[in-house]
């Protein structure tokens, strides 16, 4: 019986060593992957705040090193060139854009409501995605061909949600029957994009203050008769007539 006991023990040892040893090796490249990941996101923030500093074409591969806090060897391991970087730069700017435009159409709201949505969505990463909206409304001329050309078929889908909400919105009555939803979009994304050029985070307006504002001038100019409802939220209204603009 001690002999059956003691081989029993040496198996349970030598599985339970097995268990610990997977476990171990489970948490290591787990570790290793968080490592990867958070030095590749080091790397794709300092490219973003650099080129929108100094532009794609002043920033230098061996300055996004420094910015980020890695070795030239890790860095050239995670990015093959800076024109890498602007590409992925560009890719997870428009796919998270797209995320948030269809969560805005899927909801069951009406037109009036998901087009103040859209302002609202678009400034709001102004505001908490600065450097990325910079460099992607600015700097898409230093990308290659192929990083362009999917790139543009990207921003195909958020005109086309955009149009759909403007569309419905005249197709039903609540918005003007003569809108020309090509030039309506254009209108509305060239007024917010453009915030990325003169919004500051500490000047005298909030980001909430300009989104209303603008939500405001987006469905006044869509809306069908003066007495329709322009779904503005129930809150303090902002004051438009401070002196020295935003």
């Amino acid at each position: 019986m001690r002999l059956v006991s003691v081989v029993i023990g040496v198996d349970r040892d030598k599985t339970v060593g097995s268990h610990r040893r997977d476990k171990l090796e489970t948490l290591v490249a787990e570790n290793d992957a968080n490592d990867r990941n958070n030095v590749k996101e080091r790397i794709v923030r300092a490219a973003a705040d650099l080129f929108m500093e100094r532009g794609f074409a002043g920033t230098t591969v061996r300055e996004i090193g420094e910015r980020a806090g890695v070795g030239q060897s890790s860095l050239y391991h995670h990015a093959r060139s800076k024109g890498q970087l602007l590409a992925e730069l560009h890719s997870k700017h428009v796919h998270e854009l797209i995320g948030l435009l269809e969560s805005i159409r899927e909801a069951n709201d009406s037109p009036t409501i998901q087009l103040r949505n859209v302002v609202s969505a678009l400034l709001a990463m102004v505001d908490t995605h600065r450097a990325v909206v910079t460099v992607y409304l600015r700097e898409s001329y230093a990308l290659t061909d192929e990083a362009r050309e999917e790139v543009r078929n990207e921003r195909k889908k958020t005109d086309a949600i955009i149009d759909e909400i403007i569309k419905r919105g005249r197709d039903i009555g609540e918005f003007r029957p003569d809108l020309d939803v090509y030039l309506t979009r254009r209108a509305i994304l060239g007024m917010c994009n453009w915030a990325y050029q003169w919004y500051q985070p500490n000047g005298p307006r909030t980001m909430d203050e300009i989104s209303e504002n603008f939500a405001d001038l987006a469905v006044a100019s869509v809306i069908n008769g003066p007495s329709a409802k322009t779904g503005k939220s129930s809150g303090k209204k902002v004051k438009t007539d401070t002196p020295g603009g935003w």
